[in-house]
């Protein structure tokens, strides 16, 4: 497997299958995805792009940090789920925030995934919540 920076719209597919299935292209489009500073990761076993990420300059209100960015958006082919993909994303982008001197990384984590973010060192912050048609999250950060 290998990762390398990709464009927003060769995330959708991914995003759609696994974070809104049953919704529609429109669904997955991020209104940050364009935002300057953002990046896109992809994870590709041989040619197929199995995982995506996406890593957005964007501040936590509640939480402390000069320049924060917010992961979206992270998803891994159902067929490729728990063979290191997620991982192998996420410590990317974890390396590359460094070199944007980047201090704080945070997420919206559903919460079947805070086991997966916690094994890569990211933090419960504060209570659950509903996201009104996804369901229960949690805000997770680390520092970088």
């Amino acid at each position: 497997m290998r990762v390398r920076f990709i464009k927003a719209t060769e995330a959708y597919a991914l995003r759609l299958l696994v974070l809104r299935p049953g919704g529609v292209e429109a669904d997955v489009h991020f209104a940050n995805d364009r935002l300057e500073g953002a990046f896109h990761l992809g994870v590709l076993r041989a040619d197929d792009l199995i995982g995506v990420g996406s890593f957005y300059p964007e501040a936590h209100p509640a939480l402390k940090g000069w320049k924060q960015y917010r992961l979206r958006g992270m998803a891994v082919h159902p067929d490729h789920q728990r063979q290191g993909a997620g991982d192998l994303s996420l410590r990317f982008g974890m390396d590359h925030l460094k070199t944007q001197h980047a201090d704080l990384l945070w997420c919206n984590a559903r919460l079947t995934a805070v086991p997966f973010y916690a094994r890569l060192g990211l933090e419960v912050q504060g209570a659950a919540f509903d996201i009104p048609g996804i369901g229960l999250h949690q805000v997770m950060s680390c520092r970088i």
